[in-house]
């Protein structure tokens, strides 16, 4: 079966995007495609489907002679409230015509989660932290696992979208005197060209799991041009997913030293990411090699290529 013709797709869906590649049967990728966003618990069964079909579709259109022997997908909240709906999800996919010579191979849906750990740990046994529009904390020690803050944008903290949200409110408030001035309002107002509080608002709610993250974006410019409002929202987030590392870490309870597998836009901020690996190295020091990762999808080829035995 292994031969030049034969190549497997790894798929990690987000809450901002959907990255697809194709790599050959060693794991080098040989082609990428970016499609929309493909998190279920925001846009529902089909609409993820359909942009995940677009973005498979996007690497193979112009690769009519290969072969596509295993495609393992990774989706936000399938381990959380879709754990149940994997086969309703790839029917889902098998209404898209131009990606049905996949599944002449094997087909796999999981959990994005599992597949940003291993886009950092060979091993199974660590903790992944995912902090980009979302967040999850996930850790495994054996028979045990855990999983914590992925409760979606509402009640997470520490993602993209909590950040976004903290900084929508310093504005407001700092708009009404009821707080102080802050660089954040000039650099959101600035970078997206909002004349008034009314188009921060429209913007806001029109769209607020898309676009509370972009905020978070223009918050980490303020905070690098000296805002102490705007760096306090950044450590505040980086302590919050620190601490749930060290929740993860007290339950699984490692006896040796593990993996820590950094993954999302977050931790392109160095207030984040330096709070986070200062705040697990002060609790736990030398227990986790901290890795950060940039290209998750990795994770996803690697468990294509597991899931036939190669």
């Amino acid at each position: 079966m292994v031969n030049g013709r034969n190549f497997v797709i790894g798929v990690d869906g987000g809450g901002t995007k959907t990255a697809v590649v194709l790599a050959d049967m060693k794991g080098k990728i040989v082609n990428r495609a970016v499609a929309g966003r493909s998190n279920v618990r925001h846009l529902g069964i089909k609409t993820a489907a359909k942009n995940v079909a677009e973005g498979i579709y996007g690497v193979i259109k112009r690769k009519r002679t290969i072969k596509i022997v295993s495609t393992f997908i990774g989706l936000p909240a399938l381990e959380e409230e879709y754990k149940d709906a994997k086969i309703q999800i790839i029917s889902e996919l098998k209404r898209s015509k131009k990606i049905a010579r996949v599944f002449e191979g094997k087909v796999e849906v999981g959990s994005d989660q599992l597949v940003a750990f291993r886009s950092g740990a060979h091993g199974k046994d660590g903790i992944v932290a995912i902090a980009g529009t979302g967040i999850a904390i996930h850790g495994w020690n054996g028979d045990k696992k855990t999983v914590l803050n992925n409760k979606g944008w509402l009640l997470s903290k520490g993602s993209g979208n909590w950040i976004g949200r903290h900084a929508a409110r310093v504005i407001v408030e700092a708009v009404e005197d009821r707080k102080p001035e802050t660089r954040l309002k000039d650099a959101v107002f600035a970078k997206f060209k909002f004349k008034d509080i009314n188009e921060l608002l429209n913007f806001v709610y029109k769209d607020p799991t898309g676009n509370l993250p972009k905020l978070a974006i223009a918050c980490d410019e303020a905070a690098d041009r000296g805002d102490k409002i705007a760096r306090d929202i950044l450590v505040t987030a980086g302590k919050e997913i620190a601490l749930s590392v060290r929740v993860a870490a007290k339950k699984l309870m490692f006896s040796e030293k593990v993996p820590l597998v950094l993954v999302g836009g977050v931790y392109k901020s160095r207030w984040v990411l330096d709070t986070v690996k200062k705040e697990v190295s002060r609790y736990y020091p030398g227990r986790f090699e901290i890795i950060v990762v940039e290209d998750p999808v990795v994770g996803a080829v690697r468990l294509a290529l597991e899931s036939i035995n190669l």
